[in-house]
């Protein structure tokens, strides 16, 4: 347990001097911030860019909006640089042979994989709530009549589609040396997720929904069997993609 809790406090020191932290910690606020700026004064922007001739009714923004730029930001800016970010968990560790050291004086491999996935679990944990902070607070300033109804339902499967994606460049950077195979699997991951969900079946259990589904989930304010059904499935993969990982880290030639 001492040699889990100073591996942890080595990679903060470590992702702080590297500037992870800092430029997670941008990224994260300017999506917080940008959400709800975005959806109370892009209408105003648009009706002034349009010529005069052309009429378009553009309906109010609401807090609905708000969210929907929270959860369309959150996956395309916000998950993307974070994954882009820790890409190379381990593959640096790889290139210097820092693991070899660590391993030779008797810190057991698994501390050391548990313990990076420990790291990227907090910091996606502090920076997304962050983000999720920064713009409820803007939300309820600029849209008073919101309301948290299916908030943190909506929101809450993202964060737990952000572990997945998490766990699973963990495991995938056990089993590959280089920063861009990590890359690729969850890109091929999200690839084959997106053509699964063209059957109709397969949709139902989708992990996907966690991260397609949130603006639906904030309106109706409750799940349905579809969810708790890729809730589950999400819950095992993770599981799966932690445990594979975790063996083959133990059997992987650190040099």
């Amino acid at each position: 347990m001492r040699g889990f809790k100073a591996f942890i406090i080595k990679e903060i020191k470590e992702n702080t001097r590297n500037y992870r932290f800092f430029i997670l910690g941008i990224v994260f606020a300017v999506v917080g911030l940008l959400s709800p700026l975005s959806a109370r004064f892009l209408p105003e922007l648009l009706s002034n860019m349009i010529d005069e001739n052309i009429t378009i009714i553009l309906s109010d923004p609401t807090y609905i909006d708000s969210w929907m730029q929270f959860f369309s930001n959150m996956n395309q800016m916000a998950l993307v640089a974070f994954v882009l970010v820790f890409s190379s968990i381990l593959s640096k560790e790889y290139d210097k042979g820092t693991l070899v050291h660590m391993v030779t004086k008797g810190l057991p491999r698994l501390t050391i994989y548990y313990a990076k996935f420990t790291v990227m679990l907090v910091s996606w944990t502090f920076f997304f709530w962050m983000s999720f902070a920064i713009t409820l607070g803007y939300t309820f300033y600029y849209f008073p009549e919101g309301t948290t109804d299916g908030l943190f339902l909506s929101v809450g499967s993202l964060y737990l589609f952000g572990i997945l994606l998490i766990a699973l460049l963990m495991s995938s950077a056990a089993f590959f040396s280089t920063v861009f195979a990590p890359l690729l699997t969850v890109g091929g991951f999200l690839a084959v997720l997106f053509i699964l969900n063209l059957f109709p079946f397969i949709e139902e259990w989708s992990p996907l929904q966690l991260a397609s589904r949130n603006t639906e989930l904030l309106i109706r304010t409750n799940a349905d069997t579809a969810l708790n059904q890729s809730l589950f499935v999400s819950a095992l993969l993770i599981l799966f993609f932690l445990v594979i990982g975790s063996i083959k880290f133990r059997k992987k030639a650190l040099n």
